[in-house]
This record gives C-alpha cells, sequence and structure tokens, in this order.
C-alpha cells in the first residue's frame, strides 16, 4: 500500500455557500516519494522535476504530484499509473477520460487538492509570510479596488489581506485556464476571504467565477474557485 494513500488527510471545507466549491485535499511534501510511487508519473512529469535546480524543489514536485495521483485514484478507481492527462490550450491539465475535475496547487512543503465531480476548478495556496513589496506587486497586479483595500487595510493585516487577494486571483485564473493570455487585473476577486462570484470578460464572452479563501493553521492562506455554469444556482 502507497504511503502517501496514507498521507494524504482530507481538509473540511466550510463554505457558506452550496453547494460546495469542492473537497479539498492537504498532503505533505516534506518526504520524498519512494521509487514505487515515481513510477506513477508520466515521462513528462518527470521531465518537468528535472529542470529544477535544487533538489527540494524537485522533491516536493514529484511528492505533489504523486499525491495527485493518489487522490485521483482514489476518485476514480483506477491505479495511479493508469491515470492520464491532457492539455487545454494553455496548459492547465485534466483527466481522460474525463472521470471528476481537479486542481493542484503547492507552497514551500504543503499542496493543496480540490476535487469535484464537475465543472473546472481552481485552486492556489501561499505560505504566510512578510511582503515588503507588496504594494509595488498590487500596483503591477491588482485592480484599483483592490489596491485601494490594500491601502485601507491596518499594517499589521496587509500581509494577510494581500495574500488572500492573491491566491483568490491565482485561483480564478486557474479555474478559467486561461494561462498568461488574461491580465492579472482584469480579474478584480477582492481581498475578503468571503465568498464572491467574479465576472470575468473573455472578450468574446462574459463568465462567472466563484471564490472562496480560507486559512489553515494560521499560516496557510489558499482560495478555491469554481467556473459558474448558473450563477443562479449560488443563493
Amino acid at each position: 500500500m502507497s504511503t502517501l494513500l496514507h498521507a494524504i488527510r482530507m481538509v473540511e471545507f466550510t463554505s457558506v455557500v452550496t453547494p460546495p466549491l469542492a473537497r479539498l485535499w492537504r498532503a505533505g511534501l516534506d518526504t520524498a516519494p519512494s521509487a514505487d510511487e515515481q513510477a506513477w508519473l508520466s515521462d513528462d512529469e518527470r521531465a518537468r522535476a528535472q529542470r529544477f535546480v535544487f533538489d527540494r524543489d524537485r522533491q516536493r514536485f514529484l511528492a505533489a504530484h504523486c499525491a495527485l495521483r493518489a487522490l485521483l485514484s482514489r476518485q476514480t478507481g483506477l491505479a495511479p499509473h493508469a491515470i492520464r492527462f491532457s492539455l487545454g490550450p494553455y496548459g492547465k491539465p485534466f483527466l481522460v477520460p474525463a472521470a471528476c475535475s481537479f486542481n493542484l496547487s503547492h507552497s514551500a512543503d504543503v499542496a493543496l487538492m480540490a476535487v469535484a465531480r464537475e465543472g473546472e476548478l481552481g485552486i492556489d495556496v501561499e505560505m504566510l509570510r512578510p511582503m515588503p513589496d507588496a504594494l509595488e506587486l498590487a500596483r503591477h497586479n491588482y485592480t484599483s479596488a483592490e489596491r485601494q483595500e490594500l491601502l485601507d487595510t491596518p499594517a499589521a493585516q496587509r500581509d494577510l489581506a494581500f495574500l488572500y487577494g492573491w491566491t483568490r486571483k491565482e485561483a480564478c485564473l486557474k479555474a478559467i485556464g486561461s494561462g498568461l493570455s488574461l491580465p492579472a487585473q482584469s480579474v478584480d476577486a477582492g481581498l475578503a476571504p468571503a465568498p464572491r462570484i467574479v465576472p470575468v470578460d473573455l472578450g468574446s464572452t462574459c463568465i462567472s467565477v466563484l471564490v472562496q479563501s480560507f486559512l489553515l493553521d494560521q499560516n496557510i492562506v489558499g482560495a478555491v474557485a469554481k467556473v459558474l455554469a448558473d450563477p443562479k444556482e449560488i443563493p
């Protein structure tokens, strides 16, 4: 039995919206996956791992992707090595065949994974840390409303507020799967952790993304987002 199957522990997502966006799982990345677990990975995944300069980063990448395969094995009933991915036009992976939707994010030694039966998902995670360049990063990536929200936040809470905003925006962009084709400033996800429906103009159409934030262990900031087929389904 894979050690990773035991290492993944479910994080209950305490959403105030119905239905919940997704179910979330958390995996630690501080232990290297075994040779048998690494054998689950595709040639592409192993090639991407080899591009990392530092062994620690390579190990965490391998552990995150092995954990994802272990989780998707649970969801689909397929063996981890039998999980097959294809890529969207901007590189977002999806299952073939499409048994469920998912997304993965990792920061330092923590990976978070979101899974839902259907609907495009995005998840992002960051470790809470000092952000001395928060205002400068916000100037280039946040909307004017988000920048003002950050400026109005007391200095002692600004690092957390910035990372709430950053992860919310990243989760929305990952859910949309638009890659770098959509400027970060075109997504106004806000900095407050509460659920929010974010309209996103894609030029030919406008879609709605529901995003919500969470804080784990007081130092892990995350957000999960889902593209809504019909915004009216959310009260």
